[in-house]
């Protein structure tokens, strides 16, 4: 999926969470099952093609995933595969055979309360938790590298979460809205993780990221009020709209080994007098949408 897709989903996203938490449009109020549930699930239940569950067709509040999948969801976005928009299953359980857990996979599967995340799973698809409302605890195993956009976000009661050290990219905003991003953030201005900074949205005024942070995560300063910021000399990455409306940002200053700076990273800074970039760039998006 390109830059601008990304943004597409992320638009629509964004658009569904906040009218979520506006009351207007509820995980519960979405018919995402509206049929009489049953114990646990049959292989009948599902639609497999070439490793790949492509649907599940059953009403069970506990679902195993037959084992010999590879992939779980990962289609066409915000696509009801019978585990998203699901309200009736508590319960699931993935065999060691699944390496990749796809975009929006379980996405609004409100009910869930219990899963496993299995050793051999590398990448965690972008929305692929979010708003999963009854998910309170999650463990990220050792093999996984990736945990994409959005991936838990608005999992309102997801209060524990185990990153290990394998996890190299995380996607903007994998944790917003999780009661353990919110504590993370009263901790500190910047919270770190595997040296990507995933969240600043409290910094103020003038703020030096530490020597040691390669990447900074997708809209991972957005909206927060700094004015000035100094970024390291071991920042390689800068992800899209990470400085999106920042209102009153005037100053950035990057070292020269910044090589990519994603799409919109500098949406609506209205306020952005100077902007030191690096010389070692290799890609650069539409930065200053919006400016």
């Amino acid at each position: 999926m390109n830059i601008m897709n990304n943004k597409v989903l992320l638009s629509g996203l964004i658009t569904i969470l906040i009218i979520s938490l506006m009351g207007f449009g509820s995980p519960k109020d979405v018919k995402a099952k509206d049929v009489k549930a049953e114990g646990t699930s049959k292989s009948s239940d599902f639609v497999i093609e070439d490793g790949v569950l492509k649907k599940y067709k059953g009403s069970a509040t506990e679902v195993i995933i037959p084992d010999g999948v590879i992939e779980i969801g990962g289609g066409e976005a915000l696509a009801n595969n019978g585990l998203n928009y699901n309200n009736t299953i508590t319960k699931v359980v993935i065999p060691d055979s699944v390496t990749k857990i796809g975009m929006c996979a379980f996405y609004m599967s409100s009910g869930l309360s219990e899963i496993n995340i299995p050793e051999n799973v590398t990448t965690i698809g972008q929305g692929a938790f979010s708003d999963c409302d009854s998910l309170s605890e999650i463990r990220i195993p050792e093999s996984t590298t990736t945990i994409g956009m959005e991936a838990f976000s608005f999992c309102r009661n997801l209060s524990k979460i185990n990153i290990p050290e394998s996890v190299t990219t995380i996607g903007g905003n994998a944790f917003l809205g999780t009661p353990w991003l919110k504590a993370k953030d009263a901790e500190s201005d910047l919270v770190i993780v595997n040296n990507i900074l995933i969240s600043a949205r409290n910094a103020k005024g003038e703020v030096i990221v530490p020597e040691g942070v390669t990447k900074l995560a997708g809209s991972s300063m957005s909206f927060s009020a700094i004015i000035k910021v100094t970024l390291p000399e071991s920042l390689i990455e800068i992800g899209g709209s990470a400085f999106t409306s920042c209102g009153k940002l005037k100053e950035v200053y990057m070292k020269d080994n910044v090589e990519v700076i994603g799409d919109y990273a500098f949406e609506q800074c209205k306020s952005l007098e100077v902007l030191q970039l690096s010389n070692k760039l290799t890609e650069i998006g539409d930065i200053f949408s919006r400016c």
